[in-house]
């Protein structure tokens, strides 16, 4: 009779530990369905994460390309602007020598042409003056008279400055120089009075 109890309780305590290892074991399956779904769950997020990097990734190296080339190109239109201002900066600087030089020019002829208009007025007073004192046979010889002495005082101040030239090209007071003569020919000054002419 025990030996039927014991095998009764070793059976139904057999038969809880097969119910238990069938249940766990049924519930490891649902936990690894779970976790294959999971896992390829998270192998087909991660194809996607994969695609949207690739796809970021050559998005990314075309736009570097992209501004490669436009900073090469921008700093070429950067050395073109340098020069341009170079040249630019140049040809400012010779016009402003040329204006300076035109300022320089302008006062020089306006000068000149004052002079030229103080000439001018007094060669016209010089003019009216001379057609004032030619309207009457005495002022004319008397401007006649004039002419000649002025002439004749040109003439003396001709010579003497011969003389003091002849002086200036002189030799040191050596008659005498390398085998030549260095004496000048002597010019006589003679003063005479002035000529007058009976009205």
């Amino acid at each position: 009779m025990k030996k039927e109890f014991i095998l009764y309780i070793l059976l139904i305590f057999g038969l809880f530990i097969i119910i238990f290892l069938a249940v766990h074991y049924s519930i490891l399956l649902k936990e690894r369905e779970s976790l294959q779904k999971a896992l390829v769950n998270l192998e087909n997020k991660m194809a996607e994460y994969k695609k949207e990097r690739d796809a970021k990734e050559k998005e990314f190296e075309e736009k570097i390309s992209k501004l490669s080339s436009e900073r090469e190109k921008l700093m070429k239109e950067i050395e073109q602007i340098n020069e341009k201002l170079s040249q630019t900066e140049n040809l400012l600087s010779q016009i402003k020598e040329e204006r300076e030089k035109l300022k320089v020019e302008n006062s020089s002829l306006m000068e000149k042409a004052k002079r030229l208009e103080a000439q001018l007025n007094s060669l016209t007073e010089e003019k009216l003056e001379l057609e004032r004192r030619l309207s009457s046979l005495k002022e004319l010889r008397k401007a006649i008279r004039e002419v000649k002495l002025k002439e004749r005082e040109r003439r003396i101040e001709e010579v003497k400055r011969r003389n003091v030239e002849g002086l200036r090209l002189g030799n040191r007071g050596y008659l005498i120089k390398d085998g030549k003569p260095t004496l000048h020919p002597q010019y006589i000054i003679r003063v005479l009075p002035p000529q007058i002419i009976q009205e």
